[in-house]
């Protein structure tokens, strides 16, 4: 069960659009989401959950606040019709885009396991009209990510969606199919598709928030896209399941029915690919520690620099290839 406290706020630590970070006057954090709570004041009394902070869990040890006493947020608009946290006490109110596309011709989307993928993939793409769309397998307020926060000021994202019970993207979207033809309305033709912070997994063959990507494939490669998977690999990751090309991959591939496409770095073994049904695609890959130093931006992985795990940035390179290469 969630477990809240009051505290009275001391401090703004820092405020964007969707998300403000306090400091409580026990000395403790907490952020709020300004789209469900608003934004609390200096000297404002807070209920904050607590839960994650005590298991040590998910939010960085930073309460979340649940409420602001005294607060009353303005009445929803007209056009905004569909709700986003469904049932809970923080649901809210969107206004969703609507596309009157019937397919998905002409997107081609880059699967992505890790919300650091996204990060690493976007950066080195390094276009104008690359588009994220954010699921609903992690965290659900797309504020929350510092990382996307980085790539839209270092103009690395043109355009971000929401979608499922996921919020705060430039475009509210039903569903992931939605969010493509959205992206592809606002001349977002490439695409990147994955969680937000806060990926799970347990250790088990099924178990991890990724496996939904294998989903995701099969849907928008019938529905015209290309579609391919960016490879999680690793030369320094401890855990032996996630140690050069990481279970979770294969995993996916196998709950695949029908042919996506998989970026490899050239020269790499590919035979792993076509034994699973799927299509393997050599590719030079594009520098992907030159490209993070040359933005000054940090993208980390397991609390480790993504940038010092050459097998990790060999295959990003390669999707980024990929994703940017000629239709």
């Amino acid at each position: 069960m969630p477990r809240f406290q009051s505290a009275t706020v001391s401090e703004i630590i820092e405020q964007r659009d969707g998300l403000q970070k306090v400091k409580l006057d026990d000395g403790s954090r907490a952020y709020a989401l300004t789209d469900v709570v608003g934004r609390p004041q200096i000297g404002d009394v807070v209920i904050v959950n607590t839960i994650a902070v005590e298991l040590a869990l998910g939010t960085g040890g930073w309460h979340v606040v649940h409420w602001v006493e005294g607060k009353r947020n303005p009445s929803p608009r007209p056009e905004e019709n569909v709700l986003k946290a469904r049932y809970l006490s923080e649901q809210i109110e969107v206004s969703p885009h609507i596309s009157t596309r019937s397919d998905l011709q002409g997107a081609r989307v880059l699967l992505c396991l890790l919300h650091s993928h996204i990060g690493a993939v976007a950066i080195t793409s390094a276009s104008a009209r690359l588009g994220y769309l954010m699921t609903d397998q992690a965290s659900l307020p797309l504020a929350l990510s510092d990382l996307a926060q980085q790539l839209i000021e270092v103009n690395r994202l043109a355009m971000t969606a929401t979608a499922g019970q996921a919020f705060g993207g430039d475009l509210e979207v039903v569903n992931v199919p939605s969010g493509v033809a959205g992206l592809l309305d606002n001349d977002c033709p490439r695409i990147l598709v994955g969680a937000g912070p806060g990926h799970v997994g347990t250790a088990s063959p099924l178990g991890f928030s990724g496996l939904e990507l294998a989903g995701h494939a099969s849907v928008l490669k019938s529905l015209g896209a290309e579609v391919g998977l960016c490879v999680r690999a690793s030369d320094v990751d401890a855990r032996e399941r996630h140690q050069g090309i990481s279970h979770h991959t294969e995993t996916i591939l196998r709950a695949i029915p029908n042919q996506i496409e998989v970026p490899v770095p050239l020269g790499f073994d590919t035979a792993w690919v076509s034994d699973m049904g799927h299509m393997p695609r050599s590719m030079e890959p594009t520098d992907v520690s030159a490209a993070i130093s040359e933005t000054g931006l940090t993208v980390t992985t397991m609390t480790r620099p993504l940038a010092e795990d050459t097998l990790a940035c060999l295959y990003l390179g390669a999707a980024s290839a990929w994703l940017m290469g000629d239709t």
